[in-house]
């Protein structure tokens, strides 16, 4: 029951942006899980080291540990750990570039849900739609992103739900239906924070903070890229904060408030440093 703990705790401390402590409750949970030969509880380790370190930019180390996973997953013939294996990897290579790779390997993952009627099967979709997306092939994207959410609800997955509005909130918007996108991204905010998964929350409010600037309302553009902003610096994720800071000094400046662009400057000067 430690082993669980700890990948628990693990999976909490990610959820926080606090990965250096993500990554010793899930060493914790490996150590005692490879003492007890349990298989299975080493395979979810490596599964959540690898997503852990691709959160981390680590990207070999997480191939390394999703291959040690589909090898397990294979030996003990657990179609569930093969099915999230072969997703991550999918992450890893959507992460690395390799659209057509990631393409291929979720079609796997997808396949093995749909067999087993696991209801995680949106989430693969949901990332096929991401690599859809990012390669601008729109409505093979939009496409994915629907069937996810039309799955995802029959099985009442919510944050896969959330993540298949969101994405659909970037088609809309990459096809100039702005309304439809404002739709999507406040329907995945809605569950987001019923949920109360702060880094989707910070997700959708960036989202909305875009949609917002491409409408000419700069003033709603900020006040939501300073919620981001808030809930990404108070979870601690320096990259996101960045992110957000970038968005609002811009709007400052075009809007000539000097002071508060240049206040905003000196805080994104000192969070550099912590790169």
């Amino acid at each position: 029951m430690k082993a669980v703990g700890y990948n628990q705790t693990g999976i909490e401390a990610v959820e926080a942006g606090d990965y250096n402590r993500a990554l010793i409750e899930f060493k914790r949970s490996l150590s005692l899980n490879s003492g007890l030969d349990n298989r299975n509880g080493v395979a979810i380790n490596y599964l959540n080291l690898g997503r852990l370190y691709l959160l981390m930019d680590s990207l070999d180390d997480a191939k390394r540990l999703f291959g040690e996973s589909i090898k397990i997953g294979l030996d003990i013939n657990d179609q569930f750990i093969l099915s999230e294996a072969y997703a991550s990897i999918g992450r890893y290579y959507y992460l690395s570039g390799n659209s057509k790779e990631a393409i291929d390997i979720l079609e796997k993952a997808a396949a093995i849900d749909r067999k087993e009627g696991y209801a995680t099967i949106g989430s693969k979709l949901n990332i096929m739609g991401i690599v859809y997306r990012d390669d601008d092939r729109l409505n093979e994207a939009e496409r994915a992103f629907n069937d996810a959410l039309n799955i995802s609800k029959s099985y009442k997955m919510d944050e896969d739900t959330a993540d298949s509005f969101r994405g659909l909130g970037d088609i809309f918007f990459k096809k100039r239906d702005y309304k439809k996108a404002r739709e999507s991204y406040e329907s995945a905010i809605s569950i987001d924070r019923r949920l109360g998964i702060r880094s989707k929350i910070s997700l959708d409010l960036f989202s909305l903070g875009t949609l917002s600037l491409r409408e000419n309302d700069a003033n709603g553009a900020l006040d939501l890229f300073l919620r981001a902003y808030a809930v990404d610096s108070g979870r601690g994720d320096n990259k996101r904060t960045l992110k957000d800071l970038d968005r609002i000094i811009e709007i400052y400046k075009e809007s000539g408030d000097k002071n508060n662009a240049d206040a905003y400057s000196l805080e994104k000067e000192r969070r550099l440093r912590k790169e």
